[in-house]
């Protein structure tokens, strides 16, 4: 390995730690902030899904007309565009300005462009500066950086939102919350500026994207009838518990951390046992603890059961996205990074906006605004949903 690799190894793991406390700092609140805004329990969960969808189809038909930019620089602009939601959320909320739902939906929709941009292609460069025989190591430090700054963006702005108890302008916290995460995604874009550039284009080949989705078909449609089922109720629980169980910001970010404190646990655990456990038996059993667990959510009476079922939670699904990554990702080729990664993301969002709107119909229509009926049916729901996913074949194939 060279020196300049080492160096740019170095500067991506300080970029994992510093993204993902961003992920805790913010990307956690967007519900939060659209409840505080004024909007429903219903209208904050369409504002966690609704505007993936919107990020997804720009970046579709957007990459053919960029498909000559180098993949390092690629991700350095999608990095710029990330921010920028993030400064003019700090502006709206020092201004006192109350964002309305199409205000909110374009500004998540930025954000989510950057992200969802991204993802596919900071793979195929990392992969061009970790050399393979150390891929392995990277890879886990980098996940473990990821979990540690989920967890002190989390507890950060839990904390500095649960200020608004000492009567300290909650619309000032918000401010506060927004323009340091914007601080932090400015310096990750400098940090990417110091890795190891490359001048491979993204070059995405749609052409491969289907042939892959061809071949793959009958898991792309178990995994995405499990998805929709997922997000029955999933969009829904960060409204739910600070509007209709009436949790404060403290209350909010304790149970929010069991989710992950779960998910870091049983990550852990299964680090040392990969090589003893079939990747798709610990995909879909995973996939069946977690599918029952929304139908508990009126069950629990207090805000530590509520944690309790979120840690549990997070235990189902690492062991969910454990399985998954080792029978697929860990599979693919660096020449089909780009164009699995952006299909695999594609039918996720699509799955997951499908599934968000019709709970929302479901809320809206049958259930009258009872979300204690909505997450009972979508336990059943997923229940049903994951079955498919024990015949599946997938590692097999790969």
């Amino acid at each position: 390995m060279t020196q300049y690799q080492k160096k740019s190894i170095r500067f991506s793991y300080y970029e994992a730690f510093i993204t993902s406390f961003v992920v805790g700092l913010s990307e956690n609140y967007f519900a939060a902030y659209a409840v505080q805004s004024g909007h429903s329990t219903l209208i904050s969960g369409l504002l966690i899904s609704v505007p993936l969808v919107l990020a997804a189809l720009i970046q579709f038909y957007g990459l053919a007309y960029i498909k000559s930019m180098s993949v390092s620089n690629f991700v350095k602009n999608a990095v710029l565009i990330q921010s920028v939601p993030l400064i003019i959320l700090a502006v709206l909320s020092i201004l006192n300005f109350q964002a309305g739902f199409v205000l909110l939906l374009f500004l998540y929709s930025i954000y989510w462009l950057g992200h969802f941009s991204i993802q596919p292609v900071w793979n195929r460069w990392i992969f061009e500066i970790v050399p393979a025989e150390h891929g392995q190591i990277y890879f886990s430090v980098r996940t473990r950086l990821n979990q540690i700054g989920i967890i002190a963006g989390l507890i950060i702005g839990g904390l500095t939102l649960h200020l608004n108890v000492i009567d300290v302008s909650i619309n000032n916290l918000y401010f506060g919350l927004f323009i340091f995460s914007f601080i932090c995604k400015l310096m990750t874009y400098f940090l990417f500026n110091r890795h190891q550039s490359t001048q491979i284009p993204i070059g995405v080949d749609r052409e491969k994207m289907y042939l892959f989705f061809k071949k793959f078909k009958p898991f792309f449609k178990s995994y995405s009838l499990f998805h929709f089922s997922v997000y029955l109720s999933a969009p829904f629980v960060a409204g739910y518990l600070l509007n209709e169980r009436h949790l404060n910001y403290f209350e909010f970010m304790i149970v929010m951390l069991g989710l992950f404190a779960g998910k870091i646990l049983m990550s852990m655990w299964l680090h040392r046992r990969t090589s003893e456990i079939d990747p798709t038996k610990l995909m879909f059993y995973g996939g069946l603890f977690a599918a029952p667990l929304p139908a508990f959510w009126p069950l629990c009476t207090t805000h530590w059961q509520m944690m309790m079922l979120h840690v549990i939670s997070g235990i189902a699904w690492a062991s969910w996205e454990v399985g998954l990554a080792l029978c697929f990702f860990k599979n693919v080729t660096a020449d089909q990074k780009i164009e699995i990664i952006s299909l695999y993301n594609y039918i996720g969002i699509t799955s997951q906006v499908l599934g968000t709107c019709f709970g929302a119909l479901l809320v809206n229509f049958i259930f009258t605004s009872n979300y204690n009926s909505i997450f009972i049916v979508a336990g059943i729901v997923r229940l049903i949903c994951v079955l498919p996913l024990r015949r599946n074949k997938l590692s097999a194939e790969l």
